[in-house]
């Protein structure tokens, strides 16, 4: 993994630089595991987001036991306004600039409030890093949103 994929505010690469299915999938399990309130996980999509790395951080989040609420497509700002809304515990933001083929991995914490390098975003890279995710003995439910 790149360091300098971890930058100070998201998750952010090249996708043949560091980016893969497995990256994606090991940001949900951490994320998972990194929460600190329990309940339902938003994933959504930003602009040109990939739809096999969304698909990879809901299996990481449901493989550690989160449900998780599939919000479609969706910018910041109604990333925020879901998790508030709705109380989730939780969001990812994946979303894909075609021009610059970069990666860019927002999370949110309860209340809607952005995970950057002060508030959690290179524990998450530290529990990537380790690897020792233990799935959840149930693995939990997606629901999508209209």
């Amino acid at each position: 993994m790149i360091e300098e994929t971890f930058t100070a505010y998201d998750i952010r690469a090249k996708l043949q630089d560091g980016v893969s299915l497995e990256f994606a999938w090991n940001v949900g399990r951490a994320l998972a595991e990194w929460l600190t309130t329990t309940g339902t996980v938003a994933v959504a999509r930003g602009q040109g987001a990939n739809e096999e790395l969304v698909g990879a951080v809901i299996e990481g989040l449901r493989l550690q036991g989160r449900d998780v609420c599939d919000a479609g497509s969706r910018d910041k700002e109604a990333v925020v306004a879901l998790v508030q809304a709705a109380g989730y515990s939780g969001a990812v933001l994946v979303a894909h600039d075609q021009l610059t083929n970069e990666v860019t991995i927002e999370l949110y914490k309860e209340e809607g409030h952005l995970v950057d390098s002060e508030t959690g975003l290179h524990e998450l890279k530290d529990l990537m890093d380790a690897g020792n995710f233990v799935p959840a003995a149930i693995k939990g439910d997606v629901t999508t949103l209209a």
